[in-house]
């Protein structure tokens, strides 16, 4: 029991906007986004035909055929990251911070002897530019350079990320195959189908713009984020969320990845006893505090490569998060278990996650005078005195 009840000001309000509400991006934003993704979608698949006629766009023996000894290309798209796992925050910095939407495109080709698609990594990145010049001119949007992903940049505070990866195609064909078969199924039935015809993670290959392909299956973690979610309930991402917005109200940008966030919230929520409540969010963003600095000042790993560090910061960082993580655990303590007011509860929860906590005292619990003492000073019982006895 805390002194402070300030759940409602994370998500219980009703009168006006909680925290988690405030975080959460404008429908006029969303609604652009999907519009933008529907654009970018519509316009590769339309571009993928000509893929067959470029030989820049193939490699190995693909690469010296006649076009059309070529098989035909087309794409398909997946949403992932934040925006699949519902854990999409607004940015609290703008225009610095940016919404990101990041929709993988996914191309069935051929594999050559050596385990390489026959298509070059480095002329998909050329394909999906050239093809997007066009609609990103009609739109005022602009095209950015990253290592492994093309970026479209649509207005100032969003952009949208198109990882590039491959699949066998003989494996593709058979996937489809089975969804269009279950279409008339029940959803327990398609669910399975979706299970059992999953490529496996090495044939996947994903794009890099220096022109090679590394093993990656976004699908694993989004399996993984699904398994959080069932263990703990909503609550789960309700706090990696509230965590987002902490990190992003404290720094401009920062090497603290949404991924290390949310395996901390595992770990920090593996030690309770028990599962988490839903009444609570903001004891449970306390108990998950406390442990922050020792979870970020180690090494916390990939969930799904595990051989992967997702915290290797420099000295510098390190230092700079695990001692941001230990104010945070102190202001939240202090608000929750030290503090009496609750106006100043308000005042040291935004010290923290900014002006997008609502300013409602009202709206805070505070416990009886009986229960805050008990709570402000633990009760302990003193050892006995222990007079010397001469007796054997």
């Amino acid at each position: 029991m805390t002194l402070a009840n300030a759940h409602a000001l994370f998500c219980g309000l009703k009168s006006q906007p909680s925290y988690l509400a405030n975080l959460t991006i404008e429908e006029d934003e969303r609604t652009g986004l999907m519009k933008a993704r529907s654009e970018i979608r519509a316009t590769l698949k339309a571009a993928a035909a000509g893929i067959i006629t470029h030989d820049e766009y193939w490699q190995g023996a693909y690469s010296s055929r006649n076009w059309r000894a070529r098989p035909t290309i087309e794409v398909k798209f997946m949403t992932q990251g934040s925006f699949a796992y519902g854990t999409i925050n607004a940015p609290a910095q703008k225009p610095h911070q940016e919404i990101d939407l990041d929709d993988g495109m996914y191309v069935p080709v051929e594999f050559l002897s050596n385990g390489e698609p026959a298509l070059a990594a480095k002329g998909l990145f050329g394909f999906v530019e050239t093809a997007l010049t066009d609609l990103c001119k009609k739109n005022n949007w602009k095209l950015a350079e990253k290592p492994n992903c093309v970026r479209v940049k649509l207005w100032p505070g969003a952009h949208i990320d198109i990882p590039i990866y491959s699949i066998p195609r003989e494996r593709f064909a058979a996937i489809r195959e089975a969804l269009e078969k279950s279409h008339t199924a029940t959803f327990a039935a398609r669910d399975s189908v979706t299970t059992s015809w999953r490529l496996p993670s090495d044939k996947i290959m994903l794009a890099q713009r220096d022109g090679t392909w590394v093993q990656s299956d976004p699908q694993q973690l989004h399996d993984w984020v699904v398994s959080r979610s069932d263990r703990y309930g909503a609550v789960y991402k309700r706090l990696c969320r509230f965590f987002k917005g902490w990190r992003d109200y404290i720094w401009l940008k920062s090497p603290l990845s949404s991924l290390c966030i949310m395996c901390a919230v595992d770990q920090a929520l593996q030690k309770l006893n028990g599962f988490p409540t839903e009444d609570r969010d903001d004891a449970l963003i306390l108990k998950i505090a406390k442990e922050l600095p020792d979870l970020f000042n180690g090494k916390i790993q990939n969930p799904v490569l595990n051989h992967l560090c997702i915290n290797e910061w420099s000295e510098e960082d390190r230092y700079s998060i695990v001692s941001a993580a230990r104010e945070l655990r102190d202001e939240m303590s202090s608000a929750l278990e030290r503090t009496g007011d609750a106006e100043l509860v308000v005042k040291k929860l935004r010290n923290k996650f900014g002006q997008r906590m609502p300013y409602r005292p009202d709206s805070v619990k505070m416990a009886s005078k009986i229960a805050a003492v008990q709570t402000a000073i633990p009760a302990t019982v003193a050892a006995p005195r222990v007079i010397a006895s001469t007796s054997g």
